[in-house]
């Protein structure tokens, strides 16, 4: 059996032998009218967790902390339950996604990556098809503000971290988008965030506008990782600068105030929260335990 086969089926085992919980994470903010910045979810998969982040910020950062970094309007600890090991049961870990944002009563729920899984995989193009049905299901029970994705185009990390049978027919992801946009059509708090389009133009070696802030054509190494699949921690930033933008065109409750906006701050921000972290980790003392004792009365005797 392959390492990778290895890792596939401890991360199985633990995944439905172990329960999973997901930390509560709430400091709670005093009280005032809810706006949708005050208990933001995090759901979804490796891009969301942060994939390899941990290589610049010398500490995996997931869109959670991100936020964090970037949020200035008040708000509760942002609590994420987005996860790397999304690709072994797309239907379980959505289920337990969904339930866990209805469960802390969430106002904003950022699902960018949420349905990539259910058009991606080893499976038939029909089951894509129906996987993508039980996920749109899924979000439905959502009554709070949605920011999602389209599902992108990520062919070009075939052989690097996808196989060919796990990326959909050109035809079929057509099919999966088209009925992401049908689906997400007449629903107010569905707010559809331009990812999949972000990466077209990234790949496609185009100027990207973030903002208020311009990479000049190409700039795809800096956004996004050599495994053509997971952003880099800058890249995380703009992702999630342009969905809380695109947030503040369909809600007036927010404005690009209440965040910053450049990812090169954002990401600078981050790495100085993870260095002060590991400080502050470091001057901790030891404490030194007294040894029990019966443990004393032995070496005494002996």
């Amino acid at each position: 059996m392959g390492s990778f086969a290895v890792l596939r089926q401890f991360a199985f085992s633990a995944a439905f032998l172990t329960p999973v919980f997901f930390s509560v994470g709430f400091l709670p903010a005093e009280d005032g009218p809810e706006t949708p910045w005050k208990r933001i979810v995090v759901i979804g998969a490796s891009a969301s967790a942060g994939f390899n982040t941990g290589r610049e910020a010398g500490k995996t950062v997931n869109i959670a902390k991100v936020i964090e970094a970037m949020l200035r309007a008040e708000h509760d600890k942002v609590v994420n339950v987005s996860s790397g090991f999304f690709f072994m049961n797309p239907r379980w870990m959505g289920t337990q996604s969904i339930r866990r944002a209805v469960e802390v009563k969430a106002t904003l729920v950022v699902a960018v990556d949420f349905l990539f899984w259910f058009g991606y995989g080893a499976k038939s193009e029909e089951k894509r098809l129906e996987d993508l049905d039980v996920a749109l299901k899924y979000l439905s029970e959502l009554k709070c503000l949605v920011l999602l994705s389209r599902i992108p185009d990520m062919k070009a990390s075939v052989g690097k971290m996808l196989s060919a049978r796990m990326v959909p027919k050109p035809a079929t992801l057509k099919k999966l988008n088209a009925r992401i946009d049908a689906w997400s059509v007449g629903r107010k708090n569905i707010i559809m965030v331009p990812v999949a389009r972000f990466i077209d133009d990234l790949r496609a070696g185009k100027r990207i506008e973030v903002a208020e802030i311009s990479y000049p054509a190409g700039s795809i190494r800096k956004l996004l990782q050599r495994d053509e699949l997971h952003p880099t921690l800058e890249g995380l930033a703009a992702v999630t600068v342009l969905s809380f933008v695109e947030l503040c065109k369909h809600s007036k409750e927010v404005s690009t105030d209440d965040f910053e906006m450049a990812p090169q701050v954002i990401k600078e921000r981050v790495i100085t929260a993870v260095r002060a972290a590991k400080k502050r980790s470091r001057r901790v003392p030891v404490k030194k335990t007294q040894p029990p004792a019966e443990s004393k009365k032995s070496e005494k005797d002996g």
